[in-house]
Order: structure tokens, then C-alpha cells, then sequence
């Protein structure tokens, strides 16, 4: 399948990026990296503290690609875009330049930051302000496994344990049958208990991914605060809008209990399919053909 920049339009979701004009020739994409439990606070999070409502005027009017040996960069107009730290913006993978060129390109009147979360992505790889390992990334994804969402049950409310039972555990028997592991929900307050086999065979699992993979499987899991649900996007056993929907099934259940606060739930559920879509579209694009010229050879 050939990616182009009008297909690619319906995934524009977006990041916590910070821009800075920095002369006529430079431009940087900035993020907000944060250390905070030994990573980073989540893109939402850094936008809503750090950048307000603040919004910068475009100042540019077209958005294109130009290939540096093998790898391809963003230019806006005649400025080569950069990262915080002042490197090059540049990816390997020319869908995935695509994509980035898509969020500038949505950009309207005024430079919505907080939706270019591919840009912010790549920014986060190629500046690394953590000094992340690829180790530590896949450390870091597994730990979310021990309060995995579809994991950790709730006792009490009967028809709230079978909502659970009948929309979660199809999705954890899967899990169990595709990698090879033993995992069970548990209601107790300590989370589930996991055998070691399956942790083992989990971190065997994410090393075939290389350090820019793993950044995107990152960013899903904590967007949803679920490896299981990541990954079976990933490997398109649910669409992003079902991982969201079973991501989001208590407070789902609430509301038709209580009722909703008016937009509040709609922007928190649009906030998190914006977020997760960007991730898995980005795992995609990292895992796939470098080139638009090698897809069509295939």
C-alpha cells in the first residue's frame, strides 16, 4: 500500500510541540520533555502546564520534503525545520515525512501546537533529552503491564464486573494466544500477578522493535495505559476507535450511570483517539518501507 499526503490527512493528530522562530533561517519544532519518574511527562500533560492557550501566527505558506542522502527532511518555505536542540528534523522514512508535513500543512491562521504529535514524537527521538536506551524504553512500556487497564478489576457493582467480563477478556484471551503468555485480570489491590515466562517473552517481543519503534509503542500505551490495547492495534486486531472505546469503558459506563459533563467527555475522549491514533500510525510508518518509490516496486 502506497502512502501519499492526502491519505495520510485523516490520521492529523497531534503533538505538545513548542515552535520558536529563531532567525529567517531557522526553525525550531520545540517539545517539552520533563524528567518525571525517570522519563518524561505525557505530551497532553506538558502542553496544558507549560503553553496555555498560546498560539503563534503561521508564518509560512507552503511545506515540503527534500531528500538528504537517504533520509528526508521538512522545509517550510526555504527554512529547514529543527528540532529543540537545534538538529537537523530528519527521518528515514518518507511516509513518515509525509505525515509530519501533513500537521504543518493543517495548520490554519494560527499554529495549533498541541496537534502535531508525530512532529513531537520525532523531536523526542532525535534529541533524546532523557538519554533514553532502547532498554529503558522497553523496561518503561512493560511496567505499565503490571496496572495494564484491561487487567486491573473492579469488584462491587455487578453489572459494571460484567461489562468488564464481556467487553475485556475476548481481548485478554487474544492477547494471551498471540504472544505466547499466560496473563489474568485481577481484582485485587496490588494489580495481577504476572508469571516471570511472560514478562520474559514480552521484553523478547519489543527488542525486535528498533528505538524509534519503541518510542511510538511508547506514547500508545501511555495514551491508553495499556500495552494489551496497543498492541493489538498494532497488529490491527482493533481499530484505534475500539481501543480508545475499550480504553475509556468505565468512564463510559458512569455516564450512562450519571450522565456527562457537557463537551468535557467529548474533548477527553477526542484528546485521547488524537494521541493514540498519532502513536500507531507512527509505529506503522517506522516499521514499514523507508520509501513511497520502494512500496510501489513491491
Amino acid at each position: 500500500m502506497s502512502l501519499s499526503a492526502d491519505k495520510l490527512i485523516r490520521f492529523g493528530t497531534g503533538s505538545s510541540s513548542l515552535l520558536k522562530l529563531l532567525n529567517k533561517n531557522d526553525i525550531r519544532a520545540g517539545n517539552g520533555f520533563l524528567v518525571g519518574r525517570g522519563f518524561h511527562l505525557s505530551f497532553g500533560e506538558f502542553a496544558q502546564s507549560s503553553l496555555g492557550s498560546q498560539a503563534r501566527k503561521r508564518f509560512y505558506k507552503k511545506v515540503s520534503t527534500v531528500q538528504s542522502n537517504k533520509d528526508f527532511e521538512i522545509v517550510l518555505d526555504n527554512r529547514k525545520l529543527k528540532t529543540p536542540a537545534g538538529s537537523i528534523f530528519r527521518v528515514s522514512s518518507e511516509p513518515l515525512a509525509l505525515a509530519v508535513v501533513n500537521e504543518w500543512d493543517a495548520q490554519e491562521e494560527k499554529i495549533l501546537v498541541s496537534s502535531m504529535h508525530i512532529t513531537s514524537l520525532v523531536n523526542t527521538i532525535l534529541d533524546n533529552p532523557n538519554k533514553l536506551r532502547k532498554q529503558d524504553i522497553i523496561s518503561h512500556i512493560l511496567t505499565y503491564l503490571d496496572n495494564d487497564t484491561l487487567l486491573c478489576r473492579e469488584e462491587g457493582n455487578l453489572e459494571w464486573s460484567a461489562e468488564q467480563t464481556k467487553k475485556w477478556d475476548p481481548l485478554v484471551e487474544w492477547f494471551n494466544k498471540r504472544y505466547g503468555v499466560t496473563v489474568e485480570p485481577s481484582c485485587a489491590i496490588t494489580g495481577p500477578n504476572l508469571p516471570i515466562h511472560a514478562r520474559k517473552a514480552l521484553e523478547k517481543y519489543l527488542h525486535s522493535h528498533d528505538f524509534w519503534t519503541l518510542n511510538g509503542l511508547m506514547f500508545a500505551v501511555e495514551s491508553v495505559k495499556s500495552l494489551i490495547l496497543a498492541l493489538a492495534c498494532v497488529d490491527r486486531h482493533l481499530s484505534v476507535e475500539e481501543g480508545v472505546r475499550l480504553a475509556t469503558l468505565e468512564t463510559d459506563f458512569q455516564t450512562r450511570q450519571w450522565g456527562r459533563v457537557e463537551w468535557a467527555h467529548d474533548m477527553d475522549n477526542f484528546n485521547i483517539q488524537a494521541r493514540f491514533a498519532a502513536s500507531i500510525l507512527f509505529v506503522h510508518l517506522t516499521s514499514s518501507s523507508s520509501s513511497i518509490e520502494d512500496k510501489y516496486k513491491k
